[in-house]
């Protein structure tokens, strides 16, 4: 009886670390010739020898299996009680799209999907880092080493209230899958991309689309550039918002977070957040809150 329960987690889990495995190894190999031909954004360790590179891999193999089941619960939450749709139903209901949005052709929907998710990822990006939600996102700031690897370095809720829940939205507001699956690898990509270690600020397109040096400012001290630059992949919007941060002739440095006790273990981080909601104090609230820029 059990057996039937785990087979299916089990094929799952595998066909998701396959999908993962081709594109991981073909970032590995694209950073590592970058290493040796481009100029990096900070000189240190290449990023097969980095501090926590194991941790950074369990994060990269582990939580798309996570989030492929969020995905799928918010989904069927969200067709069950704003659509009425019946479990019989549901195959279908995804499959045809269904919603205000629909009706685009593919190509729309794929502006659309890269539009208006960027945007929601923006704004929740922001929230986590306010006061009640930073303890779940300090995780992903957390490397002192920076390089592609650590583009999956979330926290379950981080990434479950951030990338997951935007898509379902934007799935349960019409869009086909099959745009998130035309552009899964795009995103995966960009998400490396942005976090390599790499000087390139790419010169007068840095408003257009979201680069190296601009996300690696982010990742620097509240005080500097950690505050601003919140967008995944269009720098407009932290432009419109006011979170542009990309000083001239000058690069990032010192990434991490202002905790000396921060866990260096897999396990210790995801529990990080709940030990520092236990520990923190009333008084602590203001200290702790980020304000935006």
């Amino acid at each position: 009886m059990i057996e039937a329960y785990l087979l299916p987690v089990a094929e799952n889990v595998g066909g998701t670390i396959v999908s993962i495995l081709p594109g991981t190894l073909a970032l590995a190999v694209i950073f590592t010739v970058l290493h040796w031909l481009a100029e990096p954004c900070n000189r240190g360790l290449p990023w097969w020898r980095k501090p926590g590179l194991v941790t950074d891999f369990v994060f990269m193999f582990g939580l798309p299996i996570l989030g492929g089941w969020v995905r799928v619960f918010f989904l069927i939450f969200g067709a069950l009680f704003i659509y009425r749709i019946g479990p019989d139903e549901l195959g279908a209901f995804f499959r045809g799209g269904h919603g205000p949005l629909a009706g685009l052709p593919f190509w729309v929907q794929v502006a659309v999907f890269l539009v208006l998710g960027d945007l929601m990822m923006y704004w929740t990006h922001r929230l986590f880092h306010g006061a009640s939600l930073w303890r779940y996102h300090a995780i992903h700031h957390a490397p002192e080493h920076l390089d592609w690897t650590s583009a999956t370095r979330f926290h379950p809720v981080n990434i479950f209230f951030h990338s997951v829940l935007a898509d379902a939205v934007l799935l349960l507001l019409g869009i086909s899958p099959e745009v998130l699956v035309y552009l899964a690898p795009f995103n995966v990509a960009m998400s490396a991309f942005v976090h390599a270690n790499l000087d390139w600020t790419l010169g007068p397109f840095r408003y257009v689309i979201a680069g190296p040096v601009f996300h690696r400012w982010h990742h620097t001290d509240p005080a500097r550039g950690g505050m601003a630059n919140f967008a995944p992949t269009f720098p407009v919007f932290d432009l419109i918002f006011g979170t542009f941060y990309m000083p001239k002739g000058e690069l990032p440095d010192r990434y991490g977070v202002d905790d000396e006790h921060f866990p260096e273990g897999l396990t210790a981080q995801l529990l990080y957040p709940f030990r520092k909601e236990r520990e923190a104090r009333p008084e602590d609230a203001e200290a702790q809150a980020l304000p935006a820029r």
